[in-house]
Order: structure tokens, then sequence, then C-alpha cells
């Protein structure tokens, strides 16, 4: 039975949210009862809500920087033959459509009223919802917020005249709807319409928006949709335990990005998909991110007697904040001074653990916060966090200083497109490395998109690899002008990340009915969907694979198994 305290403390504007990882048992001080409660993930994770007031303010330094969510964004905003899908559906001896494969959504719900979720005879496809965002309702077993809709009240509420009146969870976005269509939709004639997988089974969880206090932080602009990553965590979760409950394989599908976090496998939910990635009958997909052409990101190799590096960063007039994570892989250590438009300069940050300064800039009516941190746990890292408050308009220095130096990387990161209220970008910006996280998960695979018609890469499609040097995007998949469902019934042609990973998911609901189906196979999990696509992957002449924006080629399921049966 949910428990109505803890809900509303989850809910609440006035509870912080922390995530605390399998490796802890609790990491954060001064407890007190009735001011906080837990919510159980998968594999030892944890969220803990915590009542805010008396806790002074919230830092990386107070809290760990893995502790305090990160957030997301939406990926946004004839595909199925180009991936070499509808050669599968409809070949003889194949005549694979998904079926006994569930695929999972963790997004923005979804338009379970639209035909493409439904059978011939109008039955849902729908295994469950788990809408974060309602409260009236019984959540799902294990779990003390929002509303929990199994696939018979869904089946009842189609039934009825108005569905909404007994299942009242929708999609107002319509990103989730689009992407479960393009994944896994109905075939609708009309429209010349099918998606990848057209007889899995759905499920799906809506994601309740990022709290306000959470946005500041970050400084994400008030309305950007964005979403927590606990939120994420726990939804996931959702999805295995419901798979297990109808004892199907699951393929999960998320479509939410974001340019923080240290791009190399190491955030909390990087390290949780790949665990659900190495399960057997699980697999993984993540889009790649449409960050490659908007010049958020920047690298620098220090040459040997190089001591210091110059980067300016470009802010536009009305940009009420935003923020930049500086990374150094050690044993390199950098230190950064900031140089405002006016011309007003801070010293060499000092170099200490966990360190918290607050700058002002008095003549651009600036403030700057910058955390430091040296050693972060389960990293192999060092990272500076800079929050600008109302910074002035103009161009703003930030002077590296090699403190230490081994190989001499340096990169930083500015927010994704979606959290920023203006423009805000660097001057000599590299769109290398721009794959947004958790693409940098090892095992799961993280998928680029591709123009079908010109057989070009989109110019905004995330590019690897890993600032650890792990191939990523692993392959890509087509994503511009694709066609899926929008909202009010209505078909819609988008182009982006999310596009492209809705295609993937259902090409590998695909392959895992296949290859379960296969002499010796007792299971199978992302690494052998994996395997399987890369080793049909498309190549074009003269050019080296795997690279940085098409991963090991692209996708093609037909050419696939056609490999597999020639081995």
């Amino acid at each position: 039975m949910a428990d109505q305290s803890c809900r509303e403390k989850i809910m609440s504007q006035e509870y912080w949210d922390f995530l605390i990882p399998n490796y802890r048992e609790n990491q954060i001080g001064g407890l007190k009862a009735g001011e906080y409660c837990f919510q159980e993930g998968d594999h030892g994770y944890r969220v803990l809500y915590l009542k805010a007031e008396g806790r002074g303010s919230l830092s990386f330094y107070e809290y760990g920087y893995h502790s305090i969510p990160n957030c997301y964004a939406p990926l946004d905003m004839d595909a199925v033959n180009t991936a070499g899908i509808s050669a599968v559906q409809n070949f003889p001896t194949l005549m694979t459509m998904g079926e006994g494969i569930m695929i999972g959504f963790v997004d923005t719900g979804i338009d379970y009223t639209n035909p493409v979720f439904r059978t011939l005879d109008g039955r849902t496809r729908i295994a469950g919802i788990w809408d974060q965002t309602l409260g009236n309702g019984t959540p799902p077993q294990g779990f003390d917020y929002g509303s929990a809709f199994s696939e018979e009240q869904i089946n009842e509420a189609l039934r009825e005249e108005d569905p909404l009146e007994l299942v009242p969870s929708t999609d107002v976005e319509g990103h989730g709807t689009f992407l479960a269509s393009v994944a896994c939709g109905s075939a609708d004639p009309v429209h010349r319409f099918v998606g990848a997988a057209p007889e899995s089974k759905i499920a799906v969880v809506k994601l309740k928006p990022a709290k306000d206090y959470l946005k500041a932080f970050y400084a994400i602009r008030p309305d950007a949709p964005c979403y927590q990553e606990n939120d994420i965590i726990l939804g996931l979760a959702y999805l295995n335990r419901l798979a297990e409950q109808e004892q199907m394989p699951l393929v999960i599908c998320l479509a939410m990005g974001t340019n923080f976090g240290g791009h190399n496998g190491s955030t909390l939910l990087s390290a949780l998909l790949d665990t659900y990635a190495y399960t057997m009958d699980r697999a993984v997909v993540i889009g790649g991110g449409n960050e490659a052409a908007n010049r958020h990101h920047f690298h620098h190799r220090f040459l040997e007697n190089q001591e210091s590096v110059a980067t300016e960063i470009r802010v536009g007039e009305g940009v009420a904040g935003f923020s930049a994570e500086i990374w150094a892989r050690l044993p390199d250590v950098v230190t950064v001074a900031l140089i405002s438009p006016s011309g007003e300069r801070t010293s060499p940050i000092s170099l200490r653990q966990g360190q918290k300064y607050n700058l002002f800039f008095t003549f651009d009516g600036t403030e700057v916060t910058l955390e430091y941190r040296l050693l972060l746990e389960n990293n192999d890292s060092q990272l500076i966090f800079l929050r600008f408050t109302e910074p002035a308009e103009g161009v703003w220095k930030l002077e590296l200083l090699s403190v230490q130096r081994a190989v001499g990387d340096v990169h930083i990161w500015l927010p994704v497109q979606e959290f920023l209220s203006g423009e805000v970008f660097f001057l000599e910006a590299d769109a290398g490395t721009t794959v947004t996280e958790p693409g940098s998960s090892r095992a799961a695979m993280t998928v680029a998109y591709y123009n079908g018609r010109d057989n070009g890469v989109d110019i905004h499609s995330g590019r690897g690899y890993t600032r650890n040097e792990i191939i990523k995007p692993d392959y890509a998949a087509p994503g511009t002008e694709v066609t899926g469902a929008g909202i009010g019934g209505e078909f819609v042609s988008r182009t982006s990340s999310s596009a492209a990973a809705g295609i993937a998911a259902g090409a590998s609901a695909l392959l895992m009915e296949w290859l379960k189906e296969q002499p010796g196979v007792g299971g199978v999990n992302s690494i052998q969907i994996r395997n399987t696509i890369i080793l049909g992957a498309g190549k074009r002449d003269f050019m080296e694979y795997p690279n940085r924006e098409w991963g090991y080629g692209t996708l093609n399921v037909y050419q696939s198994l056609d490999r597999l049966r020639q081995l």
C-alpha cells in the first residue's frame, strides 16, 4: 500500500531529491524522523526525499556530485525501409514483427487512445502505464507516487465514450507518443505508416517534471521541459518489474539527454543502464542527442610547454543564467580564471578538494558560483562546475591553466539547447564528444541519426567518441523527416535523435525475437543485439569504420540477419 506521507514529500517543492547509489548505505547526514522518505529502485539504487528547510544551499560540495540528480531533456525532436526493417517484417522465412517482446519508454507519456497502439479488434497493446504526474490514483507496487494503469484498465477505458474518465493519462508534449509509434506503432495503411515492431507489447512511464529548485541549481530556464535522473531511474525499475511480471524480454528505449556528466560512462544513470544491458532478455537503446552543431563543447590538449589556454563564450541578450562543467582526467589537473565582458578578472581558483566559491563581477552585475571537485567518487576525473546568474551580455573568457599534466586533455560542456533562455555558445567549439549523456554507457546501444534519402549524417547528430575514447555512437539509424503519431491522432514528420532511437528500439525487438528462436541461444542481451547489428551495418566506400559520426555504420536489420546466415 502506498505511503501517503511519502507521496507528499516526493511531489513537494519543499523537499530535495537525492540519489543514493548501491555502493553507499547513506551519504546524507542529519536525517530526522518525519522529514524524509525513500524509494527503492533496481540493483540497490535508492532515492531520498529530504526536507530542505534548515539545510542551507544545495551544493556538490555538501552532498556529492552523483547524489544531486541531473536534469534530462527530450531529444527533439519511409525510414523502416532504409533500416532494412520492412524486408525482415515481410520476408517469408523471417516474418518478425516484435511478437512476444516488450518495448518500454520512459518519456512524456503516450496517447493510449491512438489506433496505432491497438490491435485490429481495438484492444490496447499497452501492458501498463505509470503516470508519475497523477496523484489521485494507485501507484505501482513498490512505489509511493503517481498512478499505475494496467492493460485491463486501459481496455476498459477504451470501451467508454470518454476513456480519460477512467484512465486520465495523457501526453501533452507528444514526444513519448511519437517515439513509441516509430518504434512499435501498428500499421495505418491510409497514411502508409507502420512502426518497426508493430506486434510488440508496450510499456510506458510518464515522467513528472523536474522540481523548481533543481532547475534553479542548474540555471535551466523555468519553462524548459526537463526530467530528473531519479525519476528516470525509478521509471526503469517499473519497466523491468513489469517485464518480469509479464515474463517477457524487454527493450528499453531512452530518448532523453543532457550535456552534463563525465561523458565517460560514470553517471549513475549510465551505470544502471549498463547493468540492464548486461542482463539476459534485456536490451537498451539510447539516443545520441542533437548537440553536434550547437557549439556547446570545447576541447583542448595542452602542448608540452603550454601553461594556459583561453576559450571564449558568447552570451546573448536576455540570458537569465547557465551552467558549465570543466572536466579533466587525472592525473591531469587544471584550474580556471574568469574574465568578464567588461574586463574584470578573477585570480586562478585555488585547488582544494570539495571547495565552493561565490564570485561577484560588480561592473557586470553577475554572480558566478564555482565548485571544485578533485576526487570524484567512482571516477578518474577532476570537475569544475560553474553557474552564471544574470550573466552580462558579451564575451566571457575562461582561462584554463595546466597545474599537472599527463595527456593534457580538458573538456568544457555548456547546457543542451533546450535548457537555455538565449544565445550561449563557444566562439571556438569542437563538434566531437557531443553525444549527450547517458549515451556514454558502455554496454547500452547509442544511436546517431542520418538522412535516409541522401545517406548523409545529420549536422546535429551527436558525435563521438566518449571522453575516455569508448566508441560511441555504436551505429546510425534514420532520423531525418521520420513520420510518426502526433497529438490528436494526427501524423507528423520530425527530425531528431528521438526518431532514430525509436527505430533502433523497434529493430532491436525484431532481432531479439528472431535470435531467441535460434538453436543454442539461451538468452539475448544488449551486447548480442549490438554485435548482430554491427555485423551487418551498412558502410560507405572510402570511409574508415568505426568513426565519430557513424559508429560502425548504418542500421540494416535484414543485412545483419543475412550476414549471420552466411557465417
